[in-house]
């Protein structure tokens, strides 16, 4: 088992693992209660238990307790500290990125099929990406990541969340939500993690 690494930044840490371990390696050194046993028994893929083991081994490298975290009513994570918290997993990834602000995460493999759901999710300020796998990519965790951080079901991808500029890898970008007829903004991060990208929104900090 290893940590893929451990990034902080201005305002968030963000902790990631590549998970190229059994199911069996990643529960070792975890507390298996009743609870999480029972949310592993409820998953039928290999995949989704691995992911979730393996956000558990990230939990412990960033001192958060089980007893910490838990699920609002929307089933977004939540830590008694008042912290903020998001998390993800793909096959291959997992990730976990903590802020004193609104903060999302969402990692995903760059793969032929978002080409196909792409009008599903984008803006029509964002139609120049139509075709392009790593930039419908890059825009579909980003926004995924800023429903996260904004933490209101319903909002639609393609009509509230607009991202600001257009995509360059590794570069620093933003986003915007309408909703209830304001405007919140979010600041992206985003990282190629080999054939993968992961992507971190985070609340617009404006300091007076």
């Amino acid at each position: 088992m290893h940590i893929s690494s451990k990034n902080i930044f201005k305002n968030f840490k963000l902790y990631l693992w590549k998970i190229d371990e059994s199911e069996k390696d990643l529960e070792q050194g975890l507390i298996i209660n009743e609870s999480l046993r029972k949310k592993l028994d409820c998953l039928r893929s290999e995949e989704h238990r691995k992911g979730v083991l393996s956000v558990r081994q990230l939990m412990k490298v960033a001192n958060i307790k089980e007893s910490d975290l838990y699920y609002d009513s929307a089933g977004a994570p939540n830590l008694k500290s008042g912290k903020f918290i998001s998390i993800t997993h793909s096959k291959y990834f997992s990730g976990i990125v903590l802020s004193d602000y609104q903060i999302g995460v969402d990692i995903e493999s760059f793969r032929e099929k978002i080409i196909i759901i792409a009008a599903k999710f984008l803006h029509s300020k964002e139609n120049s990406a139509i075709g392009k796998i790593e930039e419908l990519t890059f825009i579909w965790t980003a926004k995924e990541a800023v429903y996260k951080a904004f933490r209101n079901p319903g909002i639609s991808f393609s009509k509230q969340i607009n991202i600001d500029k257009p995509y360059k890898p590794q570069k620093d970008n933003s986003a915007s939500v309408f909703h209830n007829d304001k405007y919140k903004l979010f600041d992206l991060t985003s990282i190629n993690l080999d054939s993968h990208i992961v992507t971190i929104a985070h609340e617009k900090i404006t300091f007076v």
